[in-house]
């Protein structure tokens, strides 16, 4: 170490004075026009990717599909998540027909449950995007396998959460909204980046009206009430009464056997009874209309809206998939349509803003205790010169690692504040003091660097090595634990080394306009003993 010291005291030495300061000035400009370059240019997201041990799948059959035929195609599926568990991968496979909480029969959900980290080698995402892989060839329904999200505060319909992205339609017309979105529907397909995308507007449910024929019916004395109730009591189910039988009591219901309401022939062979009590088909009263409907009819702030969702594939993020949405929507100005957002990417819109303001505070913070402690404006300026420089080094540590800006890197990155001012501190507090003991201002700075070599090595090294363990962590919560690990890692070891140059260059330079404040505090009192003596009134400064 004291060789280390002799020649950083010989380097500084060599570098103070002359054009040292405009270089360390024009580097300094130079190294945050590139930290900022690199904050535009990496990619931007909310919060990385977690592997959270499971992977779900969403089925969902064609509208009007039963439970047999969704049960037979969810049991195909089946097979395909039971290699997994078969492979080691996956602990157990979980098939549910209908979907748990849903109330229709063409759906069901699959879960994949996967072994701890240490017990497999793929990740959830891979396990998803290779099930994705499998289940486009099941071309009968549209099975879609996915990873939770860190965030789990609801879906689509203008909620956060989940790992989707969703583009929602909001207007006064179902049908506009959804011509308007199929173009955008065409493209997302087209983007290498977007997996899965659809619309949740389908009007392909296959629905019957029966449309009474008022004057038929009034003619013939048949009321809409007994056309209603034989409807219900054929097609739907009726509690007629109920019996007891051993002191329980139990419902009597009414309905036809399932192969006589299958189809419109089997409504046209019903018969309704008239007011004198003759029965009359009932189809002479009434006409059948089979169309296709939409089973939902979703609302976002009570207007009618219309959802494209898609997942991301890896590689491509939030900040990504937001860009693509909104220049395809710019390119199709139509009024009374707008947009709003739901899933990741209002989770992202929404917090995106906040870390960036919270960075300024911790700045401004940092810069007016500073600025109390020395009582000058200089000297924190001089300090808070490094907190760019270790911006830089967290996000070249982002750019190493593959890793993103997100709501973790960022939290990282106000931490860095505090690391980078304090090697500063520690120089510029030991140098105003040799500079009360009458040393020059650069006799004062390179003595102050020389002696704070050690701590400021020592502590700096110790934050890196206290951010080590996060960056090779594997396991539970490893996406975040990584990224914040890497921007602090490689942010103090390289704010370290420029700071030991930069701090007693610039304060060569600028200290000098300066007084110490044990300078100031020495003026004051003498200027009291005065007071006290009478020996003038003159002004301490």
């Amino acid at each position: 170490m004291g060789a280390l010291s002799t020649s950083y005291r010989a380097s500084l030495s060599r570098i103070l004075g002359g054009w040292s300061a405009a270089i360390s000035g024009g580097l300094v400009l130079l190294l945050a026009g590139f930290a900022a370059l690199l904050f535009v240019s990496l990619p931007k997201e909310l919060v990385p990717a977690e592997d959270r041990g499971r992977v779900d799948v969403s089925i969902s059959a064609a509208e009007g599909a039963g439970y047999d035929y969704t049960s037979a195609i969810g049991l195909k599926v089946e097979k395909v998540l039971d290699k997994y568990r078969q492979d080691g991968v996956s602990e157990r496979t979980i098939m549910t027909i209908p979907r748990f909480g849903g109330n229709s029969f063409n759906s069901a959900n699959g879960v994949v449950a996967l072994k701890p980290w240490g017990e497999r080698e793929k990740t959830a995402d891979e396990v998803a995007a290779e099930l994705n892989k499998e289940l486009s060839k099941f071309t009968s329904v549209r099975a879609v396998a996915s990873v939770r999200g860190p965030f789990q505060r609801g879906g689509g319909g203008g909620g956060g959460g989940g790992t989707n992205v969703d583009l929602i339609a909001v207007g006064n017309d179902y049908v506009q909204l959804a011509a308007w979105l199929k173009p955008i529907l065409a493209e997302a397909q087209d983007n290498p980046g977007l997996a899965r995308p659809r619309l949740d507007y389908e009007p392909t449910a296959p629905r019957l009206l029966v449309q009474i024929d008022l004057d038929k019916a009034a003619t013939l004395g048949v009321s809409a009430q007994s056309v209603g109730r034989a409807l219900e009591t054929m097609f739907g189910s009726r509690r007629a009464t109920t019996y007891i039988k051993n002191g329980q009591e139990y419902d009597v219901i009414l309905q036809t056997n399932l192969d006589q309401r299958r189809s419109i022939e089997d409504l046209n062979r019903l018969n309704v009874r008239t007011s004198t009590g003759a029965i009359v088909p009932l189809s002479t009263v009434v006409t059948t209309e089979l169309r296709g409907d939409t089973p939902d009819r979703p609302r976002v702030d009570r207007l009618r809206s219309v959802t494209l969702t898609a997942q991301l594939n890896p590689g491509y993020t939030v900040e990504d998939a937001v860009a693509f949405f909104k220049d395809q929507a710019a390119q199709r100005p139509v009024p009374g349509v707008s947009i709003k957002w739901g899933g990741q990417a209002k989770d992202y819109i929404e917090g995106s803003g906040g870390i960036a303001i919270a960075f300024g505070l911790a700045l401004l913070l940092v810069f007016l205790v500073l600025a109390a402690q020395f009582e000058s404006w200089i000297h924190p300026a001089v300090i808070m010169l490094t907190v760019p420089l270790a911006a830089l080094g967290g996000l070249f540590g982002l750019l190493m690692t593959g890793s993103t800006i997100n709501t973790y890197s960022q939290i990282g990155l106000i931490i860095l504040i505090g690391i980078a001012t304090k090697n500063g501190i520690l120089i510029v507090e030991f140098a105003n003091q040799l500079r009360d003991e009458g040393l020059t201002v650069r006799e004062a700075v390179i003595e102050a660097a020389t002696l704070r070599l050690r701590p400021i090595i020592m502590t700096s090294v110790s934050a890196a090595m206290g951010a080590l363990p996060l960056m090779l962590w594997a396991g539970a919560g490893a996406g975040s634990r990584q990224t914040i690990g890497a921007v602090i890692f490689t942010g103090a070891i390289f704010a370290t080394l420029l700071t030991l140059f930069i701090v007693p260059v610039f304060y060569d330079l600028l200290a000098r306009f300066t007084k110490s404040p044990e300078w100031t505090a020495r003026q004051i009192e003498a200027y009291e003993a005065r007071e006290k003596s009478g020996e003038g009134q003159t002004s301490p400064v």
